[in-house]
């Protein structure tokens, strides 16, 4: 009975956009920041202090950071977060392209845009906030920063 309950609670939080921890729920946040890495990609190197500092500075509750890391043995991992949150088109969209964070809208899932080694740390805030507000108010973003899609 207890695994029933359980699987119905959950089946009831997706469907009313809220994702389940242990014993909380939590609102689906504004935006993911999904960031495409792996060991060997040099711009990640300098991306990630970057975001972790940009991330820090806004201390924003309803922006989930979802790291991507397409180094061997990490396909579980990747598989639970892009499924968990429903960015699967993405994940497939940029499958082996590293380096860069996707902001994601988190309830229309459409990508509101990108961030790169380009960016310094409040740029990259500064980015990334404009693109939630823009999430949050059901806008289109124009950002061209976006890397293309890969080939395979």
């Amino acid at each position: 009975m207890t695994r029933i309950l359980k699987t119905f609670i959950s089946a009831a939080a997706l469907t009313l956009g809220l994702s389940a921890s242990a014993n909380a729920y939590q609102p689906t946040p504004d935006v993911y920041v999904v960031f495409f890495e792996a060991d060997w990609c040099g711009p990640c190197k300098i991306v990630e202090p970057r975001l972790t500092e940009a991330l820090q500075n806004l201390r924003d509750p309803m922006i989930e950071f979802v790291p991507i890391d397409i180094s061997g043995g990490k396909g579980d991992l990747n598989a639970h977060a892009v499924f968990d949150r429903g960015i699967v088109q993405q994940y497939n969209m940029w499958m082996g392209v590293t380096g860069f964070a996707a902001i994601i809208d988190g309830d229309t899932k459409r990508t509101m845009g990108c961030v790169n080694m380009t960016y310094d740390a409040k740029a990259m805030a500064m980015h990334i906030r404009n693109l939630q507000n823009a999430a949050r108010n059901n806008q289109q973003s124009f950002d061209l920063t976006c890397p293309e899609p890969n080939n395979i």
